[in-house]
């Protein structure tokens, strides 16, 4: 069977040049990211649309608030990244992102799908909230949101030239607030060693009647399912 890509936005161009271009691809709203349950909802209706017509089925996905859950198959792989979000996709392992964060915590950041998408960083928000509340207290209210925050960091892809309205659209929302701003080249490691079908370490496959576990999305190593009654749900609202 051929193939399938169930890929968010943010890293849907990163794997199209690292995968046979016959292959199926199917792209999912970065948005859904800040309703993890809907996002669940989202990945089970088009793994369930795809299984058994497609195998493997690839998900462009990390743990993602645990979105990724209880997704389970009866007749294809499931193959996906084992990592908390796609920043350890972009910096080429999950050991990787821990690194920068523990280093940096105060770390926001940014790629060429994030600000592509204009629904995937905090910074779309502004304009509504701008609307909404006038610009002061819109202003106010994304210094709240950024928190911690203290440098944002755009991750450039090897390979791939940055665009220049890109890196205008991540310096002009640091100087607004307040951010330093970083560039750092990523890795492409990790997506191309899902795609080479090298699944170990940071990349899980899941075999068709077993569902993702939060376990497994956290062991070094695959685990076996042992609780199937999760199948299906996703542990966050």
């Amino acid at each position: 069977m051929t193939p399938k890509v169930i890929a968010c936005q943010v890293m849907l161009n990163e794997l199209r040049a690292l995968m046979p271009a016959d292959w199926s691809f199917e792209s999912l709203e970065i948005g859904l990211h800040n309703r993890p349950r809907r996002l669940h909802e989202a990945l089970r209706a088009a793994v369930e649309a795809a299984d058994g017509s497609y195998d493997p089925i690839y998900l462009g996905y990390g743990l993602c608030a645990q979105a990724t859950v209880g997704l389970s198959t009866r007749q294809s792989r499931l193959v996906l990244l084992r990592t908390d979000d796609c920043i350890g996709a972009f910096l080429g392992s999950r050991q990787a992102r821990n690194d920068l964060l523990e280093s940096d915590p105060g770390s926001y950041f940014l790629t060429r799908g994030y600000i592509g998408d204009g629904t995937g960083s905090v910074f779309d928000d502004y304009p509504r909230l701008e609307k909404r509340f006038g610009q002061e207290r819109a202003a106010a209210v994304m210094q709240e949101m950024l928190g911690h925050y203290r440098r944002l960091v755009y991750i450039t892809m090897p390979g791939v030239e940055p665009l220049e309205s890109d890196r205008l659209y991540a310096r002009t929302h640091a100087a607004n607030f307040g951010l330093d701003y970083v560039e750092m080249e990523g890795s492409l490691a990790l997506l191309k060693q899902m795609a080479d079908g090298d699944w170990n370490g940071d990349v899980l496959m899941v075999p068709p009647g077993e569902c993702i576990t939060l376990d497994m999305m956290m062991a070094s190593q695959p685990a076996r399912c042992e609780h199937r009654a999760v199948c299906g749900s996703a542990t966050e609202p």
